[in-house]
């Protein structure tokens, strides 16, 4: 926690000054970091207008109300956050180095990186069921059971981000203190983020290997109807293009997520390390964007939302051009 530019805030520090709180500029008195204000201020405008489409098109749209996309929907929320609360606190730590400010910017990413890898697993763990066991899904798999799990990881993601705050406020000396955040970092890194993308690829490559083993099966038989394996196929194929999608945003995930982690270890381990500020300026880029990312793929790859969003735009446009024939009549 020592070393804010670790932890998100973009402040040119001087080399001399190892705590990062005695800065040579600060981001909004240069030209080159009022510009990066304004990107990263469209950038949380484009997070939460994404978002809100999400939540639009959920609310508008009987037939999305699964359990899959309640998964993705309370996902949608945490990204939302992201654009304005995280990226919104990022911006004043850089502008007022203001240490509470700072210190609640970095526990609103660790609960940003939680929330996303967590929703993710649980999404891919509801798929997993749903193709491998389709006969006890609907037993199983409830939509009560699954509100109350991701209230789980709504809950568990709130409490281990801000738990960091019981020695922060706490009485401790450096030494001490360095000890704590350097476990705490090191947890998260291993069984908050490396274990859950592990758990999530394992199961994506074995539902891609049950699918494309079930497929070849159903080349050797020659039972059913041809519309019958229409519809299968049409299902497997479904199932198998979320799965993809999940697979991006847990790629995505990784890339924004992890080189984070790891300077944020390095740094309470005090390695000696120097990153430049326009290495910054890109990770901070990629951390923000899976906020941005996980929206837009859901929303125009993932059939059902895209085919909710084309019918939205179909009524829009009836709409307005029944305004403009009543217009043009009187």
């Amino acid at each position: 926690m020592e070393n804010l530019n670790a932890t998100g805030n973009l402040t040119k520090n001087d080399g001399n000054h190892s705590n990062g709180m005695e800065p040579e500029e600060l981001l909004h008195q240069t030209q080159a970091g009022k510009a990066i204000i304004v990107f990263l201020a469209l950038q949380g405008v484009l997070i939460i207008c994404a978002n809100s489409l999400v939540f639009q098109l959920f609310a508008s749209t009987r037939y999305l109300r699964t359990k899959t996309n309640y998964c993705l929907v309370s996902l949608a929320v945490s990204d939302f956050m992201a654009g304005s609360v995280s990226l919104p606190l990022v911006l004043v730590c850089s502008a007022t180095l203001s240490r509470p400010v700072c210190t609640s910017m970095d526990l609103f990413h660790r609960f940003q990186s939680i929330s996303t890898i967590l929703h993710l697993l649980v999404a891919t763990c509801e798929r997993y069921f749903k193709i491998k066991r389709p006969f006890k899904y609907n037993i199983l798999v409830t939509k009560q059971r699954v509100v109350i799990l991701l209230a789980g990881v709504w809950i568990f993601s709130l409490s281990a981000s801000f738990v960091q705050l019981t020695w922060i406020t706490g009485n401790l000396d450096d030494e001490t203190l360095t000890e704590f955040d350097s476990g705490y970092t090191a947890f998260c890194l291993v069984a908050l983020a490396f274990i859950p993308f592990f758990v999530i690829a394992c199961i994506d490559g074995h539902i891609f290997y049950f699918i494309h083993k079930e497929k070849k099966m159903r080349r050797a038989l020659t039972q059913g109807t041809v519309l019958q394996k229409q519809e299968r196929q049409k299902r497997k194929q479904n199932d198998c293009k979320a799965l993809i999608i999940y697979a991006v945003m847990a790629v995505t995930f990784v890339l924004g997520w992890f080189p984070y982690f790891i300077i944020s270890l390095l740094s309470d381990l005090s390695f000696d390390m120097h990153v430049p500020f326009t290495v910054e300026i890109i990770l901070l880029f990629l951390k923000l964007s899976t906020a941005l990312i996980n929206p837009l793929l859901y929303t125009f790859f993932k059939t059902d939302f895209r085919k909710a969003l084309q019918a939205m735009l179909e009524r829009d446009n009836s709409s307005d051009g029944s305004n403009e024939l009543i217009t043009t009549t009187v």
